[in-house]
């Protein structure tokens, strides 16, 4: 019994040291005060290691809290331009990090400060408080990454419930969907996911899932409407103006005059037809608003007057004709193919390759041969057999052929040719 009431003096002892230093913490936040925020938290972390068993601790309360403290000072010198040389070493340290690893660094330091440390197990999100969650989602999204904060929220809610102290359901569940909803998919662009999500939700009223549509609607257009607000408005193109006819232009205003239309319009060097008035005025007409729509600085040329030389020069492109025989044409005959396969690869000079390679060479071969008039016994021993069999002149042809190309290969290769 002894043992039991010192344990309990020293909880509500500790109790007491954690809320009087956690008033001066937070009156020291308001103030701005860095340097002695930091410093009360860490004593008062030294008094608030995790819980032992997964049952409910006096000291929750209080960690929960201090947790909650800790995540909002660092969010704010990191998302800040605090002056580097007044802060503390750790917090220095935190704004060597990338957003991703900032915010997955406070995540998994508040879940090991959660989870029991007589299971043994790696730190879960079961044990985490929806308010300490709700504080890590508005952090990353304070510092612009809602990415981890989905990520933290969608594994709370897979973990949810699997221990009763750990408050999960009921207006905890409502608050973390609707910062779920209404705050991280949305800046990710989720809009359609979000209404999938709810259709299949079963947990929430009917009411409270109503005041969820309703807000994710008005969100969205909301959202639509500034983005159509941003987007810059195209001008609206003023009436096509009368083209003068050409006149001829002096060697210098004519030089001057296609300099400057060189750059912005396409001058064909076919001349051409004669249009009849209504036909003029209907593609001048065409190519006019075409080319106001596209070009700014035509619009400035159109707007010069009708006496500078600038303006004279301009020539409107004719537009051609469309080509219905091309969608009519018959797809190539078999013969076409061949014929088009032997004229792409079969070549004059790839023909005069051949002919020197299958021709001249085993002509050139045994020409040698029947000059030199030396027989060894093996070709005494063939000739006779070739007699004796009575091949024709054309199998004796082919076989000298086939002779002469293998010689002049055996005769590349041992460096004879």
């Amino acid at each position: 019994m002894l043992p039991h009431k010192t344990s309990g003096k020293s909880s509500s002892s500790t109790e007491a040291t954690l809320q009087s230093l956690y008033n001066r913490a937070a009156r020291a936040f308001l103030h701005r005060d860095i340097t002695i925020t930091f410093t009360l938290l860490t004593a008062a972390f030294a008094l608030l290691p995790p819980p032992l068993a997964p049952s409910p601790d006096p000291l929750d309360v209080h960690r929960r809290k201090w947790d909650i403290l800790r995540i909002t000072l660092e969010t704010t010198v990191f998302s800040s331009t605090p002056d580097i040389a007044d802060l503390p070493q750790p917090l220095r340290e935190f704004l060597l990090l990338s957003p991703q690893s900032f915010i997955s660094t406070l995540c998994a330091r508040s879940l090991t400060l959660f989870t029991p440390s007589s299971l043994h197990r790696k730190p879960s999100s079961a044990f985490l408080p929806h308010q300490v969650l709700i504080t890590l989602v508005a952090s990353s999204i304070k510092i612009d990454y809602p990415s981890v904060g989905r990520e933290m929220t969608e594994d709370w809610l897979s973990k949810r419930g699997q221990y009763d102290f750990v408050p999960s359901t009921g207006e905890p569940y409502h608050k973390v969907l609707e910062l779920y909803c209404l705050h991280v998919l949305p800046r990710l662009g989720e809009w359609e996911y979000v209404k999938e999500f709810l259709s299949y939700e079963n947990e929430l009223s009917s009411d409270k899932k109503r005041e969820l549509y309703l807000a994710l609607e008005a969100q969205h257009a909301h959202a639509l409407e500034s983005t159509r607000r941003e987007t810059p408005k195209l001008d609206t193109p003023p009436s096509p103006t009368p083209i003068p006819p050409l006149r001829s232009l002096s060697p210098a205003s004519s030089s001057s005059s296609l300099s400057t239309t060189s750059t912005r319009t396409a001058v064909p060097a076919s001349p051409r037809p004669k249009l009849t008035r209504q036909q003029s005025a209907t593609s001048a007409s065409a190519v006019s608003d075409s080319t106001v729509t596209r070009s700014p600085r035509h619009r400035y040329n159109q707007s010069m007057p009708r006496g500078s030389s600038s303006a004279s020069g301009v020539r409107i492109p004719r537009i051609p004709p469309v080509d219905h025989s091309l969608a009519s044409a018959r797809p190539p005959t078999s013969l076409a193919l061949i014929r088009s396969y032997f004229n792409h690869y079969f070549t004059a000079g790839r023909i005069a390759t051949l002919s020197v390679f299958f021709f001249l060479i085993p002509l050139m071969s045994l020409i040698f041969r029947r000059r030199r008039r030396l027989e060894t016994p093996a070709d005494l021993v063939r000739r006779r057999l070739l007699e004796a069999r009575g091949d024709s002149i054309v199998r004796r042809l082919w076989n000298e052929l086939v002779r002469a190309v293998l010689d002049t290969v055996r005769m590349g290769g041992g460096g004879l040719i």
